[in-house]
């Protein structure tokens, strides 16, 4: 969409056409959610979907009929994740109403990609086919292969609500945010019973504070070090200052930069050892959804363990779940009524269900990266084939070139990548 937008507001010419299956623009995993109480996990201030108009989203905000506790949207303010859909839909809005020969919204998916005399040609499930000059991949973040029984829920098809028993306990597996989604949402339905929630380090994401970044010198950072030399750097420069999270935030613009920097070895080690400690330190919550966590840790209601799965068995009327806690040999049993799986996304990319992805890549015309997290493309991002060569006019962003760049699964970097995306496609 992102790109969409840029194309659009920039060139009378553009004409535009997305593949939406859903036909709901803007939704995705995260903000297809209706809970106003999904907040996001970046302050408004820096939400705007243009880099040349920081303000966008916050003066938006403030034109709704939808004010916050204190009747007024603040650039450090944590919006609904629902209001920022609306956001985006309303950037695409005028063009679809207006002027609908520029834009299109495909509801059938796309199912096969190929190259026709040199431009993109995309073949849709109903069996039609079109021609393009360029093609942009934005697929977002890719959910997990599972296996689903009526007693386990998948966190991404839940739209914020959960159907289950007031007073039965239930089990979440994955600590991460969308842990956190799930357990507000249980809270808010007026949910009773116990909250295990279980992944093999039991992390909790920390919570955002008003703190001003550290300034970090790129020539300082220890590049030839590897990523335990950089976490080094990164815990003597925590203890010279009063709160990590100005750390934190000032290495946010070198990321990019750090990870172009590791081997494919060190960024391996870093998936492999650091990643679990970064991303909760990273990928914070906003402070008043760590409150009502911590109140729940605190009645006991919410427990976090850190332990590794044993096994899950559905009994007559309940499910079984043997774990044995990190640092513990012996196991341990609870019994639930429920299961919420946030486990993630899908972990290797070469796996991927998605029928287009899958026929750029037997074509030879797409690879994974070197971490298979997503595609492998150019600094322009542009799409590399199997022989590392630009496969043509196709482009990816977002979540879907995370082992390139590696922080882009957020709106402040996704819309860097889209404006590169179209003054690129208009210049060229």
């Amino acid at each position: 969409m992102l790109v969409a937008a840029q194309l659009l507001r920039r060139s009378d010419s553009a004409r535009v056409r997305i593949f939406e299956s859903s036909g709901e623009l803007g939704q995705g995993i995260a903000y297809s959610t209706e809970n106003p109480r999904h907040l996001l996990n970046v302050r408004a201030s820096n939400m705007s979907a243009f880099p040349d108009k920081p303000d966008d989203f916050v003066d938006w905000l403030r034109k709704q009929n939808q004010p916050t506790e204190n009747e007024a949207w603040l650039p450090q303010s944590f919006a609904p994740r629902c209001m920022y859909r609306t956001y985006l839909q309303n950037l695409l809005a005028p063009y679809l109403t207006e002027c609908p020969a520029r834009i299109v919204v495909e509801t059938s998916e796309a199912v096969d990609i190929d190259f026709i005399q040199g431009k993109p040609e995309v073949t849709s499930a109903t069996g039609q086919i079109y021609s393009a000059d360029a093609l942009i991949i934005a697929t977002g973040n890719e959910t997990a292969i599972r296996t689903s029984t009526e007693h386990v829920t998948e966190y991404w098809s839940s739209n914020g609500y959960f159907d289950l028993a007031d007073d039965q306990p239930v089990a979440i597996f994955g600590t991460g945010l969308s842990m956190v989604d799930s357990v507000i949402s249980l809270l808010d339905s007026g949910f009773t019973g116990k909250i295990y929630a279980i992944s093999r380090r039991g992390l909790l994401p920390a919570s955002h504070k008003t703190s001003h970044s550290v300034e970090i010198n790129r020539d300082a950072l220890p590049m030839h070090d590897g990523a335990i030399g950089l976490l080094k750097f990164l815990r003597n420069m925590m203890r010279k200052h009063d709160d990590w999270r100005s750390v934190i935030d000032g290495l946010r613009p070198h990321t990019q930069h750090i990870w172009a920097g590791l081997s494919p070895s060190q960024r391996a080690s870093f998936l492999r050892h650091l990643r679990p400690w970064w991303d909760v330190h990273r990928h914070r919550m906003a402070p008043e959804i760590f409150d009502r966590i911590a109140a729940a840790r605190h009645s006991g209601q919410l427990q976090l363990l850190a332990a590794q799965l044993i096994s899950v068995r559905k009994e007559k009327t309940n499910i079984r779940i043997t774990y044995r806690k990190r640092r513990h040999n012996n196991p341990e049993e609870i019994s639930v009524g429920n299961i919420i799986d946030c486990r993630g996304g899908n972990p290797r990319f070469s796996t991927t269900r998605n029928p287009a992805l899958i026929s750029l890549m037997e074509r030879g015309l797409a690879r994974p990266d070197s971490c298979d997290l997503g595609l492998d493309v150019t600094d322009r991002l542009e799409i590399v084939d199997q022989h590392g060569n630009v496969a043509g006019k196709v482009f990816a962003l977002g979540p879907i070139t995370k082992g390139v760049f590696w922080e882009v699964t957020a709106i402040p970097d996704i819309r860097n990548q889209a404006e590169k995306i179209a003054v690129t496609l208009l210049d060229g």
